[in-house]
């Protein structure tokens, strides 16, 4: 019995085990065990400097893990912690942090208002109530501390009305505030780069944006010197500013699932640019200098709508897949390709299809001088078929004589983003496609005639009856 109290003991779910815990032991992995619950009178070494308590029932941090004074990394991960708020005795010495997929109802007040001296990394992630404490006194105290923290991952916490809280890793070199894995409905929400909060870290290397429903990237961009990796996929992005080309240290851009209609010229001043992804696009034209980015390796134009492609230089890894053009079939670019897809999956080869479109009736190959030569002449409007003429026959016996039909009115359809960009081209320079002229009145005049014929009634009485029916 006396050797046996000498040893540390655990209680796991009620049961009491022994553990031979040797005193010079600095690391220990009780995860995945359905631990509840550890007694306090538990003894771990002194020496302690990892734990990893991940994937258990815990609903708060164990008394004698927050006694450990050397713990330099800690895994409580996956488990029912809502609160950790205590300070430990581990302070100034934990450098690793992860509390992801837990129920955190707040962010630990310890990290912010005791600024770990040594704190390196911390996950917050999949804690999709970490924000329901967050009143307006202590959100707003929260934001007056700034933590030492370089590398943060937050994704997946519904950071949309408190994504102000960013600011307050403004020693942050590394932020995922997204990832490809996430919940539609816990994704933090941050419509514009740099976002409010995230303005203040300005020395990110590193930021993930992916699946964040972004939509617009702001001139501001700029503000990110340092910036070497940025993931802005999966968003809603249009296009990019010029602004973005000033990123001279980006090395690896990934801007896959968006809709962005082309590139910005100014894109060859990313000098050290090796990996560009811009797959599952609609990328209508590449710019003629992006062959000039002598350090690119990898180039992904999988799925867009390209017709052409510039001079592209030498590349590790390429994917022209699915655009308007016949993708090469030799055997280098083949095996350029499958580097790419070798770790994706569902991607076809060969050219898109076009999709063909129907003719409108108001579309036409004549000239203007045509169009008043004969557009004014009535007899030549063709009456539509589907709608019934008040002069012939009456069938009392159709059961959808009494049915309304309706004619709708001819509206002008919203301008496609393609337009504003041909828009935007013919404001820049010399850019004048024949499809962006202004319909000349005699069209228009057609047009309207077509879609709403005059109508022509011959009303003898208000039931005539015109039927064959002699009783």
């Amino acid at each position: 019995m006396a050797e046996n109290d000498e040893k540390p003991i655990i209680k796991i779910n009620g049961f009491t085990t022994i553990s031979n815990l040797k005193e010079n032991l600095t690391i220990i992995d009780i995860s995945h065990k359905n631990i509840s619950d550890i007694d306090e009178n538990i003894k771990f070494p002194e020496q302690l400097c990892e734990i990893n308590l991940s994937n258990n029932k815990l609903e708060y941090v164990p008394q004698p893990v927050m006694q450990l004074k050397f713990l330099k990394r800690l895994d409580i991960s996956s488990n029912c912690i809502q609160y950790f708020d205590d300070t430990p005795y581990f302070c100034h010495e934990i450098e690793e942090l992860d509390i992801s997929n837990n129920k955190l109802l707040s962010p630990p007040y310890w990290i912010w208002s005791e600024s770990p001296t040594k704190l390196q990394k911390i996950n917050l992630s999949n804690n999709i109530t970490i924000t329901s404490a967050l009143q307006d006194t202590y959100f707003k105290e929260l934001l007056q501390y700034k933590c030492l923290v370089k590398d943060v991952i937050i994704y997946n916490c519904r950071l949309s009305k408190y994504i102000e809280i960013l600011s307050t890793f403004c020693n942050a070199e590394s932020i995922e505030l997204g990832a490809k894995d996430l919940s539609y409905m816990a994704a933090n929400v941050i419509e514009d780069v740099p976002s409010l909060g995230l303005d203040k870290c300005c020395d990110i290397e590193r930021l993930n944006l992916c699946f964040t429903f972004v939509c617009n990237i702001s001139p501001k961009i700029n503000i990110y010197k340092n910036l070497r990796e940025i993931d802005l996929s999966q968003n809603k992005i249009s296009g990019l500013p010029k602004e973005f080309c000033q990123l001279e240290n980006l090395v690896i851009c990934l801007l896959s699932f968006n809709s962005i209609l082309y590139l910005p010229t100014e894109i060859v001043n990313l000098k050290k640019l090796e990996v560009l992804c811009i797959n599952n696009n609609e990328l209508c034209m590449l710019p003629e200098e992006i062959g000039n980015l002598e350090n690119l390796k990898k180039l992904d134009l999988y799925d867009n709508f390209l017709n052409d492609l510039p001079d592209l230089g030498t590349l590790e890894e390429i994917d022209l897949a699915q655009n308007y053009f016949e993708e090469p079939d030799d055997e280098l670019y083949l095996e350029k390709r499958n580097k790419i897809r070798l770790h994706i999956e569902n991607r076809y080869s060969g050219r898109k299809p076009e999709v063909t479109h129907e003719e409108s009736d108001h579309t036409t190959d004549k000239t203007d001088d045509e169009f008043c030569s004969s557009g004014d002449d009535e007899n030549n409007v063709t009456e539509p078929q589907e709608r019934p003429s008040s002069n012939l026959s009456e069938d009392w016996d159709s059961e959808d004589w009494w049915q309304p039909h309706y004619t709708p009115k001819s509206t002008i359809p919203p301008q496609s983003q393609w337009l504003t960009f041909v828009k935007r081209k013919m404001e820049e320079g010399h850019f004048c496609p024949s499809d962006l002229h202004t319909v000349s009145i005699s069209e228009r005049v057609k047009y309207e005639k077509i879609c709403n014929p005059r109508i022509t009634r011959e009303v003898n009485g208000q039931f005539d009856d015109l039927s064959d029916d002699e009783s």
